[in-house]
């Protein structure tokens, strides 16, 4: 992803609730809070909202109140140094998107990240593997 479109996003976006991997924030007014659990009965918590900026954002909190998944689909990227939290970093060492358009994927034991777009529609979502609830599929992750 190209460094001005990292900083644009972090300059204009509003910040997330809480970061990847971090304790989440109280829910903002406007937020859908869905408790939800896996087929093997571990709980967690959906919570999305939409940015000012129209793009959704949606945040999977653990049973212990941590962070271990996020998405967003949208207009424009939010912030992606607050949503990734400590992850964000990882960016940085991933490689770069080309021309107009913007593709990053990163697959490893202990983040995994998938993000694409380009001006007006970007989709990306992120997780911790060690840090999903037991049996929860990441394929409940828009």
């Amino acid at each position: 992803m190209p460094r001005f479109l990292l900083a644009l996003a972090a300059a204009c976006a509003l910040p997330a609730t809480a970061g990847l991997g971090q304790p989440a924030g109280p829910a903002t007014a406007g937020a859908i809070v869905q408790p939800a659990a896996t087929p093997q009965g571990a709980a967690y918590t959906r919570v999305q909202r939409t940015l000012d900026t129209g793009t959704v954002v949606t945040e999977f909190v653990d049973a212990g109140g941590t962070v271990f998944a996020v998405a967003w689909s949208g207009p424009f990227l939010p912030d992606l140094r607050a949503l990734l939290g400590p992850s964000f970093d990882r960016l940085a060492t991933a490689g770069t998107g080309r021309g107009r358009t913007s593709a990053l994927s990163i697959n490893r034991p202990d983040l995994m990240l998938v993000s694409a777009g380009h001006m007006g529609a970007f989709d990306g979502r992120a997780w911790l593997p060690p840090k999903l609830p037991a049996g929860f599929d990441t394929r409940q992750i828009p």
